[in-house]
């Protein structure tokens, strides 16, 4: 036995050395898509390249859940199945620093004579109807409502969607997947529609009716095929997988990328369907979500039916808002929420009718670069 086990650790060791060094030549990960995020973490590396890897931390998970153990890997399974990860608290001096500079952001836009919105995104956590376990706490709802509460002293527009879910009645773990920390793709179109009546309402313009109807969309299902940013620490036994649609409209669509001045369809340029139907089997190396979703950042629209110019400042929740955006405006440009400092320059370059800035709550408050948008305010 003592032979046999050491024969099978070093079978081990090899295949995860070969995987690692692999990974450290081509950038590419064999096993696990962590590696790509892990920050140069010898550990997190080397074991994400370890052969077997899902079944081993299903394996755990199942044995977890059947403790019923409700953490493992700092993921957290909610009373109703779902799996997140909390918020720490954030202070009160360092949301008020933050609100500030989005007021300031509104009042640089106003003085050019460009309208603003800031989108505050769906907690995972419902705000009115928790299901985290005893013991267990999680601020991002505190910390929104009083980040919120100081944009509202400064006369910020902003459209908080966990109201208005709440408002029209729709149960907010509807609209996320049970793995991953991000909401549906559903829930993203939703989300469009909603951002899609506030920019009608403010901005000056109409957008064609046919855009904003789910009816005119087909959605082409796949089953099982995601383990979410949070199932991936913890193996599919604890959380299960999750189906992912693909969105896409039945009528004409004609883009052009600007910056490689390609121009194609929705389906050439604002989504990657091909990379879900290539990975939706792979359960641990895959990324469906991010990889399936990311589209041109800068379009121009050649159907569109108005003059509106749209500049979006997102996180991975816009991933399922920005090609319907696209769709809806003339030209429409994306920079990431982790990095906006060139928003300032963009303004001046395309003179947009609007700018919005949509945040997940949890990636965002508490992040210094989150709030530099190139105007000499951030730190």
């Amino acid at each position: 036995m003592a032979v046999l086990f050491t024969v099978f650790v070093a079978a081990v060791a090899v295949y995860t050395d070969i995987g690692f060094a692999h990974y450290k030549i081509t950038g590419e990960p064999d096993l696990s898509y962590w590696t790509r995020n892990s920050s140069d973490n010898f550990e997190s590396e080397y074991t994400g390249c370890m052969p077997l890897k899902l079944a081993a931390l299903s394996v755990n998970g199942a044995i977890n859940k059947s403790l019923g153990q409700r953490e493992m890997n700092e993921v957290i399974r909610m009373n109703n199945g779902y799996l997140m990860s909390p918020m720490l608290p954030a202070s009160d001096e360092r949301l008020k620093y933050e609100a500030d500079q989005i007021i300031a952001l509104q009042n640089e836009l106003e003085s050019q004579g460009v309208q603003f919105l800031y989108v505050a995104t769906l907690t995972k956590n419902s705000k009115y109807d928790p299901q985290l376990p005893v013991g267990e706490d999680d601020y991002t709802n505190s910390n929104l409502d009083k980040f919120l509460s100081y944009l509202d002293e400064g006369g910020v527009s902003y459209l908080d969607l966990r109201e208005t879910a709440h408002e029209e009645g729709l149960n907010t773990y509807d609209l996320f997947y049970h793995t991953d920390h991000h909401w549906t793709t559903e829930a993203g179109f939703w989300a469009y529609t909603e951002i899609a009546k506030w920019m009608e309402a403010n901005c000056g313009f109409e957008i064609d009716d046919t855009l904003t109807d789910f009816d005119n969309y087909e959605v082409t299902h796949y089953e099982n095929a995601v383990l979410g940013s949070r199932g991936k620490r913890v193996g599919v036994c604890y959380g299960g997988l999750d189906d992912f649609d693909v969105i896409k409209p039945k009528f004409e669509t004609k883009l052009e990328d600007l910056e490689t001045h390609e121009v194609g369809t929705f389906e050439d340029l604002l989504i990657n369907e091909d990379y879900v139907k290539e990975n939706k089997d792979k359960l641990l190396s895959a990324d469906i979500y991010d990889l399936g979703l990311q589209g041109s950042m800068h379009t121009q629209n050649q159907l569109c039916t108005n003059d509106s110019n749209i500049i979006l400042v997102g996180d991975s929740f816009s991933f399922t808002v920005e090609q319907y955006l696209a769709l809806s405006t003339n030209r429409f440009d994306v920079l990431s929420a982790y990095v906006p400092n060139g928003l300032a320059d963009l303004v001046k370059q395309v003179h947009p009718t609007c700018v919005i800035v949509a945040q997940c709550p949890v990636f965002n408050l508490g992040s210094d670069m989150s709030f530099d948008f190139g105007y000499g305010t951030g730190e």
